[in-house]
């Protein structure tokens, strides 16, 4: 196939809007790029638009900017029998709201059903008269050339953007699973208790070498490191904010021995319980 000549573009200051269906690998070619940035929102099909250096495919849902000057060239997809298209050729903004040529796909929820919409507006502006708006879009191409028309399309050419520009609300990270949650609460609320890996794994109903992988791939770490750890922090708070004896708090906290205790203790808080009752700070975990 030979090239088609080079496509004229509008006049820089004239905006344009229409609406088109392509069947032709190539529909456009623009060597030098046009005087005007050209925006294309796909509603059917799908077409291919090389910018510069740059081949990108546009689907329906899909906005590509081209800015003034840029060498461009368009048709249908290779794997497509027709692309339509709104378009608006329009001169710079006041602003930097557009960004550069490229491909955006609107992700935030309901943002292409508001772009659509805008579409509408903008083709209505683009054919204001003095004293009417028309209620509906005419499908040929209209040109607004007096200052109320373009102003009035440009704030639609920008809701427009923005509204590609969006990035929507991030999927929510996948909750907690159950069978662990249940586990954390049950030791956060009876640390003393003669917990093991064995019965834990009960209480989430899994064997103890898949409750050990999920406990670590949740939280960091083991279980009976957990069940230490919450212990030894009771055990804290007991000797900061009561007159206990140290091997009460041992006992109390789940520690048969108060040796064991005292080394554990220690090693968690870097002073032996004694010590840590007139030199220690509270955690703030319990």
């Amino acid at each position: 196939m030979t090239d088609p000549a080079a496509t004229p573009s509008p006049p820089a200051g004239l905006l344009v809007v229409g609406e088109s269906t392509f069947t032709k690998r190539i529909e456009a070619i623009r060597p030098t790029g046009s005087p005007s940035w050209l925006l294309m929102w796909t509603t059917r099909g799908r077409g291919v638009v090389h910018h510069g250096d740059t081949a990108l495919t546009t689907s329906a849902g899909q906005l590509v900017l081209i800015e003034p000057g840029v060498r461009h060239s368009y048709g249908v997809a290779p794997d497509a029998g027709k692309w339509s298209l709104l378009w608006a050729h329009f001169r710079a903004p006041q602003g930097n709201w557009l960004g550069t040529s490229g491909r955006l796909t609107p992700a935030a929820s309901g943002a292409a059903e508001a772009i659509d919409a805008a579409f509408d507006r903008l083709r209505r502006y683009a054919r204001l008269t003095a004293d009417h708006i028309p209620p509906s879009p005419v499908h040929l191409p209209a040109f607004a050339a007096r200052p109320e028309q373009q102003a009035l399309a440009m704030c639609a050419l920008e809701e427009i953007v923005r509204l590609a520009h969006l990035t929507g609300v991030p999927a929510a990270p996948p909750g907690p699973d159950p069978r662990i949650a249940r586990v954390q609460q049950l030791i956060a609320e009876t640390p003393e208790a003669p917990h093991t890996l064995n019965s834990l794994a009960a209480v989430a109903g899994l064997s103890p070498s898949r409750f050990s992988h999920l406990y670590a791939s949740a939280t960091g770490h083991s279980p009976m490191q957990e069940v230490r750890t919450r212990r030894l922090r009771r055990a804290a708070r007991l000797l900061t904010g009561t007159g206990m004896s140290v091997a009460a708090v041992a006992g109390t906290v789940g520690y048969g021995d108060q040796f064991h205790f005292s080394r554990a203790f220690r090693r968690e808080f870097g002073l032996p319980p004694s010590s840590y009752r007139h030199n220690g700070e509270v955690p703030g975990w319990d």
